[in-house]
């Protein structure tokens, strides 16, 4: 009996200490990263969020999902067309330079 009494006060513990730690981490829930983003919205899957989804993601934007504020780089309020067509940039390879 004192075993498991010791077992559970020590899983407490552990989770009482990693709890703050965690919490301070601040968890991903509510962001995506743009390739997140562009494999919701990119709906003919070219790549691009283009035409209908655009309208898309305004309208998402304007509706307020938290998981859209991080496209708005210059924290306007707004999308630009810029901050549009980087959601999905820098997710994939690297382009080489030409020289």
């Amino acid at each position: 009996m004192k075993r498991i009494l010791s077992v559970l006060t020590l899983v407490a513990l552990g989770l009482a200490i990693t709890a703050p730690a965690q919490a301070a981490k601040g968890g991903k829930k509510g962001k995506k990263g743009g390739a997140d983003i562009l494999a919701t919205y990119d709906k003919n899957g070219n790549s691009k969020i283009d035409g209908e989804e655009v309208d898309a993601l305004k309208k998402d934007f304007a509706a307020g999902k938290p998981e859209l504020k991080a496209l708005d780089t210059n924290k306007d309020g707004a999308l630009s067309d810029e901050e549009i067509a980087g959601a999905g940039a820098g997710k994939k390879g690297k382009k080489k330079k030409n020289k």
